[in-house]
């Protein structure tokens, strides 16, 4: 984790501390100006220490000077930061009645065209979540499981293909193609196949999009309205772009759904449900939700799975012993496959699901949710008027002794075992890379098969290790937290007669290929 200090306003002294930087005990029915948190300036607040990229570190940094409940202000707007892990839950049990997303977040996504199930609020998610949990959940999954092995055998192709040419491979940009070629298949029944480069510009164009959001999300005022930046206008052009790309999507889903009119009552994919629903039952769903929940479909089902999986990388390659004890268990699994070909495999690869979710807990894409008070409400024993930001520090709650034994340390083995609460030093409850509530993600179960189908692909055929001048690897944040200066090297695992042989100690006999993130 990073813990560095956060950078200082040139006006404040932080040895001087106001009042309202002094840490105070908790006691029923404070205020907001009860709470302790960092001295900041007159109307521009906290807003001078705040470096979106290291945003998350930073307010965690806070969490351990001010306590689990502190405040801090972005210009005149209070923002509550939570890292409790009883409070986190009782917020999330509590949406959306009493909270919601931050109020800034649906107007910068709206602009954007980003309005679907993931910003949508009250009635308006309602009906579009049940679209969505149809479109990803358990039995839809198996019956897509054939076309994701088949993009995971052309990801594995072109990484057998880059070894064998001695090709440098950006790691991340390739698991960030993988995602979108899964999402785009079993969410629009469209195969963008940007690993072999036919849809490759969409992908360049999705990266532009969540640094932005989290940029103007976190903005004292909406500067875009009345100057465009370089930034903001390489956005509206990649924006022009996506939605011409998804515009043929829905052209696309459009005409099966006229060739075949029993896929209105039986749709097989989560945009002919959107379409069916808005066409047979009259418009409930509009043609801006449509391409909002197709975007919010792509971007979400990109950026977050490819970065945890590169996390992933960066784990196994400091931890050799794991990532041998992950190699065991898939030779063990799949037998004379170089894949997953089976369903019930994937349930099978308990240690593979064991490093996917410390990774997740060390290393969360989404550290900080950002989410808004609809209504006045008391939390710890504070009373937080409506219209309130709360942040919700989710990674620091997972990183506390109290809740995690050994808690700054990298041990899937904690979660093989089963685990009856916090007696035995893990506490489940302070695990939520998915969030919880009513508003748990309903791409769960998908991101999880995703990362077992590819990561079982990766270490069945390679071995993975930190290149030979690699840089450390820092953590960088842009509304979601993905890895910086990551850079290993992949080597084919050799074969004989059949069987894999070790390959973490003997790298250096095996041909290298060098991979940058």
């Amino acid at each position: 984790m990073d813990t560095s200090t956060p950078a200082t306003c040139p006006f404040h002294d932080p040895h001087t501390l106001k009042e309202q930087d002094v840490p105070v005990s908790v006691h029923s029915h404070r205020t907001l100006k009860n709470l302790p948190g960092p001295g900041g300036l007159p109307i521009l607040g906290n807003i001078l220490r705040l470096d979106l990229q290291r945003l998350h570190s930073i307010l965690e940094q806070w969490a351990g000077t001010y306590g689990s409940l502190y405040k801090f202000r972005i210009a005149r707007k209070n923002v509550v930061a939570v890292s409790d892990v009883n409070l986190i839950n009782e917020v999330l049990r509590k949406r959306p009645a009493a909270y919601r997303r931050l109020e800034s977040i649906a107007p910068v996504l709206n602009e954007m065209g980003i309005n679907g199930v993931f910003s949508a609020e009250g009635d308006q998610w309602l009906r579009q979540r049940r679209t969505a949990m149809q479109a990803l959940n358990t039995a839809h999954l198996k019956t897509f499981f054939p076309t994701l092995m088949k993009v995971t055998e052309r990801l594995k192709k072109r990484w057998d293909r880059a070894t064998t040419e001695g090709a440098p491979i950006d790691v991340q940009e390739d698991l960030m193609r993988y995602t979108i070629d899964v999402t785009s298949n079993l969410a629009f029944g469209y195969d963008v196949n940007t690993l072999e480069d036919q849809g490759a510009d969409i992908q360049r164009h999705l990266e532009k999009v969540f640094p932005m959001v989290n940029r103007r999300i976190n903005a004292p005022f909406p500067y875009w309205h009345f100057v465009k930046l370089p930034a903001d206008r390489a956005l509206d052009k990649a924006l022009v772009a996506i939605r011409s790309a998804l515009t043929e999507f829905i052209a696309h889903s459009r005409k099966r759904l006229a060739q075949n009119p029993d896929l209105a009552t039986h749709p097989t994919n989560f945009l002919e449900a959107m379409l069916a629903a808005r066409d047979v039952d009259g418009g409930e769903i509009t043609e801006e939700e449509i391409f909002g929940n197709v975007l919010t479909m792509l971007i979400g089902g990109e950026d977050s799975t490819a970065a945890t999986m590169a996390w992933m990388l960066h784990f196994l390659t400091d931890h050799p012993d794991i990532q041998r004890r992950v190699q065991q268990e898939l030779d063990d699994v799949l037998g004379p496959s170089n894949l997953l070909h089976d369903f019930r495999d994937a349930e099978r690869l308990r240690y593979l699901e064991a490093v996917s979710f410390e990774t997740m807990r060390l290393k969360s894409v989404f550290p900080i949710l950002f989410l808004g008070t609809n209504t006045d409400v008391e939390l710890g024993g504070v009373q937080i008027p409506k219209g309130t930001a709360i942040f919700l520090l989710t990674r620091q709650c997972s990183m506390q002794e109290r809740e995690f034994t050994a808690a700054d340390q990298f041990q899937p083995e904690r979660w093989m075992a089963p685990h009856s609460g916090q007696e035995e030093g893990h506490n489940p409850k302070a695990f939520v890379p998915f969030g919880a509530g009513p508003r748990l993600c309903p791409g769960r179960n998908l991101t999880l098969l995703e990362m077992k189908s590819a990561m079982a692909m990766l270490f069945r055929n390679f071995s993975v290790a930190k290149s030979a001048f690699a840089k450390p690897v820092d953590e960088h944040f842009g509304f979601l937290m993905a890895p910086k200066n990551l850079s290993v090297t992949f080597h084919k695992r050799p074969r004989i007669n059949g069987r894999y042989l070790e390959q973490v100690d003997a790298l250096d006999e095996c041909p290298v290929t060098s991979v940058g993130v």
